[in-house]
């Protein structure tokens, strides 16, 4: 679901079905992960092991961006898409010759950074389903409300916190997110950090150490128990700043209206014969973005 609306935002592209593109998207994933803390060693992989480990991946993930930039550069969509600004742009600079490598880059980025949400709302349905009371709050909270007006969600209290409980506990980007501190180097905390050392602040370490009962799901902590929030300057689920995520609105958006459709009629609960109801957690992977574990879910209608 994610993936079709991403093709939608960013290409205009619903309607085109794509064989396998969120698992050929997933396994580019695999190998961006590892390499983050040192993307050289993914260019020298490319260069001298093109069929080792999960490097014919990339290679994958590499075609179908090309194809869906193709098929966008051909086509004019309705409605302006995430895409019209690059082909716009690289017209613009020369006006015989698009360079597809350049506008799918862009594109291909547009499929990466937009890949966090389904592992997002894969959490959190865990979540609900671990802890079904914050389940039935949200209900109670749709009752009066119509689900297809954003303003409407975003001012349930119950809802909004219960996403930001979710992404505290699993951020969207687990440990990616370095820097480059300044030539003059920095003091952290009575520690002097060189100038050019590359630095990160995992938000997989700083969801927990920054608050009260770290490791319990609290959603009030974020509207009616504040003082569970020890420094607000720990969660940055999206970055902060300038750089922080373009898409921010949207996943959100997307993270409240799943939500809202599903448990305004239906009740959630593990799947029976689960050995392991935690197993999403324990196996879950950083690969950029967090590749959870197996999850199986029961969905029943309310009466």
């Amino acid at each position: 679901m994610t993936f079709d609306i991403l093709k939608d935002i960013g290409f205009g592209q619903a309607n085109e079905r794509i064989e396998n593109g969120a698992d050929i998207l997933g396994g580019s994933l695999s190998i961006i992960g590892p390499s983050n803390p040192a993307p050289w060693t993914l260019r020298l992989g490319f260069a001298v092991f093109p069929f080792a480990w999960n490097i014919p991946r990339w290679f994958k993930f590499h075609a179908m961006t090309e194809s869906i930039v193709m098929k966008r550069i051909s086509s004019q969509p309705e409605s302006l898409d995430i895409a019209s600004f690059f082909i716009e742009d690289a017209q613009r600079k020369d006006a015989d010759i698009i360079s597809r490598e350049a506008v799918g880059g862009d594109c291909g980025v547009i499929l990466l950074a937009g890949s966090t949400t389904g592992p997002s709302l894969i959490l959190l349905l865990y979540c609900l389903a671990r802890w079904p009371e914050h389940a039935e709050k949200i209900h109670q909270e749709l009752r009066n409300v119509d689900y297809n007006d954003m303003t409407a969600l975003s001012a349930l209290p119950h809802l909004t916190a219960t996403i930001n409980e979710s992404l505290r506990l699993y951020p969207a980007g687990p440990t990616f997110g370095s820097r480059i501190t300044p030539p003059a180097g920095l003091n952290c905390d009575g520690v002097y950090i060189p100038g050019g050392t590359k630095v990160v602040a995992p938000r997989w370490s700083t969801g927990r150490q920054a608050y009260a009962s770290p490791h319990e799901f609290i959603p009030e902590r974020w509207y009616s128990k504040p003082e569970l929030v020890r420094d607000k300057r720990a969660f940055a689920p999206f970055s902060m700043g300038r750089n922080s995520c373009a898409g921010k609105k949207v996943a959100m958006s997307q993270l409240r209206l799943t939500v809202a459709i599903l448990f305004s009629k239906y009740k959630v609960r593990f799947a029976p014969g689960i050995a392991d109801e935690m197993s999403v957690e324990k196996n879950m992977r950083d690969q950029l973005t967090p590749l959870p574990g197996d999850l199986k879910l029961v969905f029943e209608e309310l009466e």
